[in-house]
């Protein structure tokens, strides 16, 4: 999660015995947070709307939701992941049929439009955010007390885990939300001052540079903002479920093309080098289980190289218990090759054929294919995404420009111009390897 930079606002004013932005109406102002953060409190202290409202911030004009007109008030966001089209509230995640890797979907987040018009005004100054994101440790410590009193649900077998992937998906909110222009403020502990998001640009000493080029620099450093966050969406060219399809499609086709029984594809987890996502045909389902041969598959990775198994039911490394859900999974040989990052920085997974048909060995040309495979399978993955979210990222771009000077709105169309030419892939990428794969199936 990108830290947030926070500083205390000075000019505030006292409501109910708590600190608010003095320039703020309780017309505007919208409190959201994980389960048990104090939203309630502040809401009661100040005469709020008494009720929780939920929205789904992937929901064309959000902003204009009925929900919305009762304002201060408590509201829980439905947020868009990778992989599920429909958005689920942050506490619910664990309602998803797999969480072991999540990410907000940024691209699907609706955004009020820049300008307003006469008839509705504009949006992203009719509504302040207040995100309360008290340290993980202090929130997970409230609401174990608060789960003992049995009111919530949010509350049952709640996990320091939990608690803290939830505060990160709102932190990745709240700063989605400044970094696009919103009116959003943090409360980072109970009973504490009102705090701003700063930019990057705030963070040098601008006493040596004259009004103009503070206000260009702002400006730039926003665009940087924008630029670092789409390049983090864009970077995860490996997301378990948002390629699920393209996924589980390789592994249906490469047994029949290599005349193997079965195929796994294993996924590295960018978060967490310990830990591997598996999808494939070992089991009904594509259900992710522990594998016989973990151990081989994060050598594979790690190393880069190739490996093949060959009378693995002879050898007690891959035997399994009687009771175990691959006990009737007969293991005899395996090739397993490196799914190789086009970043260079580190391998992305491995593909595993196992027990070539015919009691048969598998064979250099098996290899070289699943290799020219590999590689086709991590340029289709990532450039997919790349173009796809291009497009939305010069949209942002594009909104920023109308408030540039001439000079800084050439220098972003050149940036623009040198990110599209860099970004440019093969419209037919995907073709050579389903038209290499289709042509070997009998």
């Amino acid at each position: 999660m990108d830290k947030l930079f926070l500083e205390e606002i000075r000019e505030t004013k006292t409501e109910g015995g708590i600190l608010f932005p003095r320039n703020l109406s309780p017309q505007q102002l919208i409190i959201t947070g994980p389960p048990g953060s104090g939203k309630t409190t502040i809401l009661e202290a100040i005469n709020g709307w008494p009720e929780e409202g939920y929205i789904d911030v992937s929901m064309d004009d959000w902003w204009r939701s009925p929900t919305l007109a009762n304002r201060p008030r408590e509201l829980h966001f439905g947020v868009p992941f990778m992989g599920y089209e429909k958005a689920v509230p942050v506490y619910d995640v664990d309602s998803l049929d797999d969480t072991s890797y999540l990410e907000i979907d940024f691209m699907r987040v609706r955004l009020p439009p820049p300008k307003g018009n006469i008839i509705s005004g504009n949006f992203r100054k009719k509504l302040v955010i207040e995100f309360i994101l008290l340290p993980a440790e202090e929130l997970f410590k409230l609401r174990k007390k608060r789960s003992k009193k049995g009111t919530h649900h949010v509350d049952k077998e709640l996990t320091l885990h939990q608690v803290t992937e939830e505060s990160d998906f709102y932190s990745a909110l709240a700063l989605y939300f400044h970094q696009s222009g919103m009116k959003v403020y943090v409360r980072d502990r109970l009973g504490g001052p009102p705090m701003r998001i700063k930019d990057e640009s705030e963070q040098d000493n601008p006493l040596d540079m004259t009004p103009k080029q503070q206000i260009f620099k702002k400006d730039i450093y926003h665009i940087h903002d924008q630029l670092r966050l789409k390049q983090r969406i864009m970077n995860r060219s490996w997301s378990a479920r948002g390629n699920r399809e393209l996924i589980d499609l390789f592994a249906r086709l490469l047994p029949d093309a290599v005349d193997a029984e079965r195929c796994n594809i294993f996924l590295s987890n960018p978060g967490d080098d310990d830990a591997w996502l598996m999808s494939g045909t070992t089991l009904d389902n594509n259900k992710v289980t522990e594998c016989r041969m973990w151990p081989q598959v994060n050598q594979v990775i790690s190393s880069g190289e190739y490996m093949v198994h060959e009378n693995m039911h002879k050898d007690k490394e891959f035997q399994v218990p009687a009771d175990s859900e691959e006990a009737n999974i007969v293991l005899r040989n395996s090739l397993l090759v490196p799914i190789k990052s086009v970043m260079g920085d580190r391998n992305t997974g491995a593909i595993q054929l196992i027990n070539k048909n015919k009691k048969r060995h598998f064979v250099e040309e098996d290899r070289l294919l699943l290799e020219k495979v590999a590689l086709h399978l991590e340029l289709a993955i990532e450039n997919v995404y790349l173009r796809r979210e291009m497009m939305d990222f010069s949209e942002i771009l594009s909104n920023k420009a109308g408030q540039l000077s001439t000079f800084s709105k050439i220098a972003l169309i050149v940036l623009l111009i040198g990110l599209l030419v860099s970004l440019g892939v093969n419209y037919y990428l995907l073709a050579p390897p389903f038209m290499e794969l289709l042509s070997m199936l009998p």
